[in-house]
């Protein structure tokens, strides 16, 4: 989960004509994508349905303008047109999937680069967001299981009525993250490395779990995390995060750095 990563998409083919579907894709060139990702969030459609999803005032007005500081942004722009191309080494535009993981992943891609203090709020956010999803829809994200429009939906609502500060505050992250993305390889680890990792967090888990009054319990159902229902499933993926966050040093910022491996 990247908090607003569904969103960006979801604007960017708001921008397409509905009766383009019809005609034989355009012939398109890298400057050609960049103009119309700069371009596209500046529509009043783009803004409309921020207002349906909850945004107003200040609030409001940084997401418009974040947008548009990530789609203007040289290095990001530049990079996504790159990917959006090589999805059709022809030159034609790509399909929602193709487009959709070039925006979540140029962010994805630079979060593990992130200053420490900076990723622990980025992580303090997504926790925000999953704390206060619907518990169904919490549940179905623990399990991947969300449609990406109501993933979309749901992280968006959330993140509207984020306090300003706050909000702006994550946007200037997601940004750094963007870019980050876009002019550095992907985090990586050894496998020994991985395992290490997460015995240390099985190990935490484990603690908060021997001293939960409903820990047997919540143990099955990590186990079973994919037979789990929403309700159970949330609970586990919020006690996950939660331990997370709540680790000291060098600890949190080793899980956190997994956490962010695309």
């Amino acid at each position: 989960m990247r908090l607003l990563c569904c969103l960006l998409t979801a604007c960017l083919f708001l921008a397409q004509p509905l009766a383009a579907q019809d005609a034989p894709p355009p012939q398109v060139s890298k400057a050609d994508i960049v103009r119309l990702l700069g371009r596209i969030f500046t529509e009043d459609t783009v803004r409309d349905d921020l207002v349906r999803l909850g945004f107003k005032d200040r609030n409001l007005s940084l997401a418009t303008a974040q947008m548009q500081h990530i789609m203007t942004d040289p290095v990001v722009a530049g990079y996504i047109a790159d990917q959006i191309l090589a999805f059709n080494a022809d030159g034609t535009l790509p399909g929602a999937d193709g487009a959709r993981g070039t925006l979540w992943g140029v962010i994805d891609s630079g979060v593990g680069h992130l200053p420490i203090r900076d990723l622990r709020y980025f992580y303090l956010v997504e926790q925000t967001v999953l704390n206060a999803m619907p518990t169904r829809d919490c549940g179905l994200v623990v399990k991947d299981r969300l449609p990406p429009a109501r993933l979309s939906d749901a992280t968006a609502r959330v993140a509207a009525r984020l306090n300003t500060p706050a909000l702006e505050q994550y946007y200037r992250i997601q940004l750094d993250a963007a870019r980050f993305g876009a002019t550095r390889p992907p985090i990586t680890m050894s496998a020994a490395r991985i395992e290490q990792i997460e015995t240390m967090i099985f190990n935490a888990l484990l603690s908060r779990l021997e001293k939960a009054e409903n820990g047997a319990s919540m143990l099955r159902t990590f186990a079973r995390l994919d037979k789990a229902d929403n309700r159970s499933a949330c609970a586990a993926g919020r006690l996950f995060i939660d331990t997370v966050m709540n680790m000291q040093g060098r600890d949190q910022h080793d899980a956190l750095i997994l956490l962010s491996i695309p």
